[in-house]
């Protein structure tokens, strides 16, 4: 065995045994869900489609992220430039300046938006000059156990970000400071200074500490009141990232006054994740100007509202649910005509339909385009093509992106009739995402009736603001919307022109072609040809992807490893059950992992397991599974010249040279039985191995737990598992 002395090695912590076994081939066949209604390359073509959706949409998002952070990051950068320039005058000492940031519901790309821009990486490239921004480090809470080892990451967090620009000259460690001493970050800023040819109240040396309440308050105590004896020689601006809320503030609850009076602590807040959510996906889904390649239903919408009220306010579980849906979307097969019914060219999609392999898949498209029950009518064949199918598949895709862009219209104007009423004093009860899944489902006459009825209740001063924001709101749409909303917008015209004759009868006009308006346009989505292609609809949210079941999952993962192996073929049967189909529950254990084998022996010990006992039952089974492995091997060997091999017969010795022949045998069955010791004892040695590499998988999951009182024992700390049938 190679590993023999690795493993006899007390110096090495970790030995690794390589995989002998034989690797199973991917077979593609097994990424789709319907194989009798799917194309051969149907996986290929609807991964293609779902990266060209949620690309779009991703961007989507990231712009509106952007602009989003944008108040929030200037304003930080606005803090770095002013400090130490607006001092107070009186003070007795100058104060160390501290930026709290609360970063509850922001996006990962906050951070790097914050640090680009003070470190003026965009404006300085643009200009010509690429070093003259402040200077930025970054400090964990694992870097900081101790005041000594906080000094040390802060000094050398700065010089060795930023020693290419003073060169790489050597320090000599005998006539050189000590790394935790401010007085070192000093000299090596004021020769930063020199060759930057800046001035020192033009540079910010800038501290982030992430995760601040993690951070020992004694450590950042120290590390507070050391760094104020250096400013303002030292301009140094600590940047607090906090994850809890701004009220109460962690700051002032956490910190005595002694070391507050050293700080001028100023907050930032980013907006409030739930209208940050709402902003999101209003802007995304409903907007006039922009056009998602796929729309979500109201299950996605009401889903991503209950988890941010419940479990995360972070913008990235948005992009993660948002994600899910569309690779969820993407499992239907029909969805390869999101962008094209021609699937990328005029020549493909005739060539692919055409193959015997696709005729499940036309034959599923053909019932869902003629909603019949037989679809295997053989006139109705004769009578369709391929073409009149895309066609079809084409007017469909059409159909349903004029209406989506219609129902943006209308929730929109009914958006700002709301905004309006609430501006006036009015009472509406329908909250953002109440009135998007309303619009989706087609189920929103309550509330568009309750808007009319206002309407027409409106006095002339009010009628004479909401005219002409729904005027400008027609004039502003693009051109082929206006088209289409050609009526409706002459409509408002003609109330805008007669406001100043009788308030009464245009409100009553305006509300009753308001309430046409919305019966027209406010209808179900799910009404429309094909709408599952370009529309996720009622589908359910695959939540357990999202978060799953932590522990059933390892339990099912230990119990039935052949359910999540790559081997398992079409058929739900595993590589290792074609041979033998009546074997019981010990025979199951020969086709496990190392593992799932231990696991099922922990199963079966009560609540003291005794280690020595657990090795000698799980080397039972390794001792089955060689003995199975070699009679496998046995029937599978080659038989020559096409009849099975026979046992070949030993000579039996004569007397001449008798005694020369025997201790040839001697010596030839000494070896073997040499040969056969060392085997054993290798064997020996990989079932520990295998033994202990099990164990230490089970202990990391946290199935076991030492006891001090006998070293041979562990305990169980789970009771209640399901024994596998």
């Amino acid at each position: 065995m190679a590993s023999n002395g690795v493993l006899e090695d007390i110096n090495q912590t970790v030995a690794y045994i390589p995989y002998q076994g034989e690797d199973a081939q991917d077979d593609h066949d097994s990424y789709t869900l319907f194989p009798d209604r799917d194309l051969p390359n149907g996986y290929e073509l609807r991964l293609e489609a779902y990266r060209a959706a949620w690309l779009k949409c991703l961007t989507r998002i990231q712009d509106l992220t952007r602009a989003l952070h944008a108040p929030a990051v200037d304003k930080v950068s606005e803090l770095v430039n002013k400090s130490y320039i607006d001092i107070l005058p009186g003070l007795p000492y100058p104060e160390l300046s501290v930026i709290s940031v609360s970063t509850n519901g922001v996006s990962s790309s906050f951070l790097d938006e914050i640090t680009s821009q003070i470190e003026g990486r965009d404006d300085d490239v643009l200009f010509g000059d690429a070093n003259g921004g402040h200077l930025v480090t970054h400090i964990f809470p694992s870097d900081c156990p101790n005041i000594s080892s906080a000094m040390k990451t802060l000094v050398t967090g700065f010089i060795t970000k930023y020693e290419q620009e003073l060169g790489s000259g050597k320090r000599k460690p005998g006539s050189s400071l000590s790394t935790m001493d401010l007085n070192l970050l000093q000299a090596w800023f004021d020769a930063l200074l020199r060759v930057r040819e800046s001035n020192e109240n033009e540079v910010r040396l800038v501290v982030v500490l992430h995760d601040f309440e993690q951070f020992e308050p004694p450590v950042v105590q120290d590390l507070f009141e050391i760094c104020s004896l250096a400013i303002p020689r030292l301009p140094l601006v600590f940047v607090l990232l906090l994850a809890s809320p701004p009220s109460p503030s962690y700051i002032h609850m956490t910190y005595p006054r002694r070391i507050l009076s050293l700080l001028q602590v100023r907050t930032c807040v980013f907006p409030w994740s739930n209208d940050v959510l709402h902003e999101i996906l209003l802007r995304t889904f409903f907007d006039v100007e922009f056009e998602p390649e796929l729309m979500i239903g109201p299950v996605q919408i009401d889903f991503l509202v209950d988890f941010f009220e419940r479990h995360s306010v972070s913008l990235d579980s948005l992009v993660s649910i948002l994600q899910l849906a569309h690779m969820k979307h993407f499992e239907e097969p029909l969805t390869v005509f999101l962008h094209d019914e021609r699937l990328g060219s005029s020549d493909a999609g005739n060539n692919v339909l055409g193959e015997p392999a696709s005729f499940g898949f036309l034959e599923a498209l053909f019932t869902r385009v003629y909603n019949t029950q037989d679809a295997g009518d053989q006139k109705e064949w004769l009578n369709t093509s391929i073409d009149g199918l895309l066609s079809t598949v084409r007017t469909a895709r059409k159909a349903f992106r004029s209406r989506v862009r219609l129902l943006r219209v209308a929730l929109q104007v009914i958006l700002l009739i709301r905004t309006f009423m609430l501006s006036e004093g009015y009472k509406v009860e329908a909250t953002l995402p109440e009135l998007m899944c309303g619009a989706l489902r087609g189920r929103i006459q309550s509330v568009t009736k309750y808007l009319c009825t206002m309407v027409k209740k409106l006095r002339r001063e009010q009628i004479n603001k909401l005219l002409p924001e729904l005027r400008d709101f027609f004039a502003s749409l693009p051109d082929k919307v206006r088209r289409v909303e050609k009526t409706i917008s002459s409509r408002i015209d003609t109330a805008f022109s007669a406001r100043d004759d009788e308030a009464h009868v245009v409100a009553g006009l305006l509300s009753e072609w308001l309430m046409a308006y919305f019966e027209e346009r406010i209808v179900s989505l799910e009404d429309t040809p094909l709408w599952d292609i370009w529309y996720t609809g009622s589908t359910p949210f695959p939540a357990d992807l999202l978060n799953p079941s932590i522990r059933a999952s390892i339990l099912a993962g230990l119990l039935h490893p052949q359910d999540f192996s790559a081997s398992v073929a079409a058929n739900g049967r595993s590589e290792h059950d074609t041979e033998d189909d009546g074997e019981d529950e010990d025979d199951s254990l020969l086709h496990m992992p190392d593992t799932s084998i231990l696991f099922q022996r922990y199963l079966e010990s009560g609540k003291m397991i005794n280690v020595y006992d657990w090795f000698e039952s799980f080397a039972v089974v390794l001792e089955e599974q060689k003995r199975h492995h070699q009679r496998t091997q046995s029937r599978n060997l080659p038989e020559s010249n096409g009849k099975p091999s026979t046992p070949r017969t030993p000579r039996t010795p004569t007397r001449h040279n008798r005694g020369g022949k025997g201790r040839q045998r001697k010596e030839q069955d000494s070896d073997d039985q040499e040969a056969e010791e060392e085997t054993e004892e290798n064997w020996r040695l990989e079932v520990q191995a295998r033994f202990i590499r099990a164990l230490h998988e089970l202990d990391y999951v946290g199935f076991i737990r030492h006891t001090g009182r006998r070293a041979d024992h562990v305990m169980r700390t789970v009771f209640d598992a399901p024994i596998s049938e």
